[in-house]
């Protein structure tokens, strides 16, 4: 990953180009963002900025990642939850994710096959791709569990009168 002094360099001169005032605030929203491998909410990250600095409002957080998404810092994904949620867009390699319709958790993963496949599908139509974005949705191992274990008939107990 790039330097962090490197990429707050990066977003300070940027916020300063915009005529956005630079804080310590600002400072601490993005060393958090950019010390997260997850997928957050602004309201996550606003959680986890206020527990370093309880005086950080949510509409700081929000013109921040905003800023941050403008410059190529965080990537803007919607997976249907109601809220967006937001990636570091720094030294990623393409990936998918598998997103939890119960709980929510989301899972990057990258298969060579579905990439060929993509590819060669694209190509027989006669389509350049240029990139492409593929989210599957359904249940995670532990929701599944869970959803299947409630659902699960009930084993009888031994009858006593039967022998």
């Amino acid at each position: 990953m790039a330097d962090v002094a490197e990429i707050l360099k990066t977003v300070r001169d940027e916020a300063k180009r915009r005529g956005v005032r630079w804080t310590t605030q600002r400072q601490v929203i993005v060393e958090t963002f950019l010390s997260v491998s997850e997928h957050l909410t602004v309201e996550e990250l606003h959680r986890r900025v206020r527990a370093i600095d309880p005086t950080v409002s949510a509409a700081t957080v929000y013109r921040t990642v905003n800023m941050l998404e403008k410059i190529g810092i965080a990537t803007r994904r919607d997976f249907g939850s109601g809220s967006a949620t937001f990636e570091s867009a720094l030294n990623k390699e393409h990936h998918d994710h598998l997103i939890c319709t119960n709980c929510g958790s989301i899972e990057e993963f990258h298969h060579m096959r579905i990439e060929s496949l993509q590819e060669e599908v694209a190509l027989s139509h006669g389509f350049h791709l240029s990139h492409h974005r593929m989210e599957l949705y359904g249940l995670c191992a532990a929701c599944y569990r869970l959803s299947h274990a409630a659902s699960a008939p009930a084993i009888p107990l031994a009858d006593s009168s039967i022998r």
